[in-house]
């Protein structure tokens, strides 16, 4: 494995992730590389051997990184088969993405508005962070600096359940919304998107700020849905 960012190494938009040794997490983040250029596609079989040779180690390492995404709903293994990225059906995904509105909603609800300066300043300044990754093309830098934004987005709402939760399911809708990560226009929309949700926080307009936290994710569904279930 190539040695990973400095953004990476220090980014904590991972949450769940960062406890665990370097190794397992350099595994996660070259798993989830793959999948964000396509390398590694739903229902691909994410054999062990393979793995270990791919990412340059060992059997332990590449069992606990596919155990941790396991539990993040990232990977799933039914009986009698091999783990493999979780692949969506339209059903699921609908479902999905309904509980993920549904949270969201309830966190711009519950944000305080206005919003202190000082927060208001760490999200303006992820916002910044994911606009300047997107311009190296980075994608380990624009995947973090993604968490991060919605990581300090969402915790406005000043509710640590409801926050966790919508950190857990932006995990499990990883195998659905990482295919526009790289995609130029989607890219672009999503920088914009960020952009316009720190305008609305400056104002205030939780109306607005609604409408931004469920359209945000629809770029990324509409993706998904032409690639794997329109085919």
């Amino acid at each position: 494995m190539g040695k990973k960012s400095s953004f990476a190494a220090s980014e904590s938009g991972a949450g769940v992730c960062a406890a665990l040794p370097a190794p397992v997490q350099a595994v996660i983040e070259a798993i989830e590389m793959d999948v964000i250029r396509g390398r590694i596609l739903p229902r691909n079989r994410l054999i062990e051997d393979h793995l270990m040779e791919d990412y340059a180690a060992k059997r332990h390492v590449v069992r606990a990184a596919l155990a941790q995404l396991q539990r993040l709903g990232v990977v799933v293994k039914p009986p009698h088969l091999g783990a493999h990225i979780r692949r969506f059906d339209a059903q699921s995904l609908r479902d999905l993405y309904h509980l993920r509105a549904v949270l969201h909603r309830a966190a711009v609800a519950s944000m305080p508005l206005p919003v202190a300066p000082d927060r208001l300043m760490q999200v303006r300044h992820a916002a910044q962070a994911h606009a300047m990754a997107a311009a190296t093309g980075d994608l380990v830098a624009i995947h973090r600096s993604n968490m991060l934004f919605h990581r300090l987005f969402y915790g406005l709402c000043d509710n640590a359940y409801l926050a966790e939760s919508i950190r857990l399911h932006d995990w499990l809708s990883f195998p659905a919304r990482a295919y526009a990560i790289a995609e130029p226009q989607a890219l672009e929309q999503a920088c914009a998107e960020h952009a316009a949700m720190v305008a609305a926080l400056a104002a205030g307009d939780q109306g607005q700020l609604e409408r931004l936290a469920v359209t945000h994710m629809g770029r990324a569904r509409a993706i998904y849905e032409q690639r794997y279930l329109r085919a």
